[in-house]
């Protein structure tokens, strides 16, 4: 049933209304793509939530440089912070580029977030330490490789607060323009809270593995593929031929804790259990073949109940914990 374009504008219709027809989809891109007229919209939350995020990014990464500074980690090379920056500016000339395309051409936000945007944007802070890095020449010691991982989170975060915070946007057209590939309409105003929470969680998951396991980048990679490919499918595989819906709640929404009423579909979940087969085949010869077998067994279901059950634009946390532990239990006991 269609949503009228008022219901959804004045926040009385649930988030995903707003795909209730191409029509009114678009009426609401068209009227508000940069997603700051709105009055209804509490940005004072996104102000509280920059106070405390940012201090503690930039603190993080000093503490990281000190003890750089100490020995107490290895550096990171030149390269690396070279290779970080290109990579950024590249993510924000595609934001650029598919934002245009966007509005000039009709196309859902979601389909360029997922399909186009998100892997490199998400990727980055372990692929760069994780490969890029070693093939541009740092050794990539445990030691070298967690401070490249501290590094790339706590500024990448510094990096999204800087380019996508309302009041910055406010007076950049370019940052403006460039983020509305990014900003789903169902996520106003709370898309780069989303964003900067799940790339919190994730790393909470994800670096212990690292410190734990050293150069066994393995555990992390492949949930993170798994992640970035297959929920990255889901979305728009469920938008254009998901018909068997199930609801989510968000972590925070309106104020309120698992609030919110967001869609999934079967069909788009199915996508996770697909790329986790193709991905698991993809390192196929680094696992025994009683390893490989429990795998190809065991990991697409859990991933796909993870994605399934996590909140909406949280599942990477819940798929990295999921993904990460039972790789590490699969090839610790078989």
């Amino acid at each position: 049933m269609e949503t009228s374009y008022e219901e959804i504008i004045a926040g009385r219709a649930d988030p995903m209304a707003v795909h209730s027809s191409r029509a009114v989809y678009f009426r609401v891109l068209h009227a508000d793509p940069y997603g700051l007229k709105n009055e209804n919209y509490d940005w004072k939350e996104e102000d509280k939530f920059v106070a405390w995020v940012l201090p503690v990014a930039m603190l993080g990464a000093l503490i990281v440089w000190i003890l750089q500074y100490l020995g107490k980690l290895d550096p990171v090379s030149g390269y690396t912070y070279a290779v970080f920056v290109a990579w950024v500016g590249i993510e924000l000339l595609g934001k650029y580029i598919f934002s245009t395309a966007i509005l000039k051409y009709n196309i859902k936000i979601n389909y360029v977030r997922k399909l186009a945007l998100r892997p490199w944007r998400k990727l980055k802070t372990y692929v760069i330490p994780l490969i890029v890095v070693g093939i541009i020449g740092l050794e990539p010691t445990s030691s070298s490789t967690i401070a490249a991982v501290l590094l790339f989170f706590f500024l990448d975060i510094q990096k999204t607060i800087f380019t996508e915070w309302n009041p910055i946007r406010r007076k950049f057209k370019l940052l403006r323009h460039a983020f509305v590939s990014w900003d789903r309409l169902e996520d106003r105003p709370y898309t780069m809270r989303y964003d900067i929470l799940e790339d919190i969680l994730r790393f909470v998951v994800y670096l212990p593995f690292i410190a734990i396991f050293g150069k066994a980048s393995l555990l992390v990679m492949i949930p993170n593929l798994i992640n970035e490919f297959g929920d990255g499918l889901a979305e728009p595989v469920g938008i254009r031929f998901g018909k068997h819906k199930y609801r989510t709640r968000s972590l925070y929404y309106k104020g309120k804790i698992w609030n919110g009423n967001f869609e999934r579909s079967l069909e788009g979940s199915a996508m996770v259990f697909i790329v986790s087969i193709i991905v698991i085949l993809m390192y196929a010869s680094v696992f025994t073949q009683p390893q490989l077998i429990a795998l190809l067994i065991v990991l697409p279901i859990l991933m796909t109940v993870a994605e399934a059950i996590s909140p909406h634009t949280n599942d990477g946390p819940l798929l990295a914990l999921v993904g990460c532990s039972t790789i590490w239990g699969v090839t610790r006991f078989l």
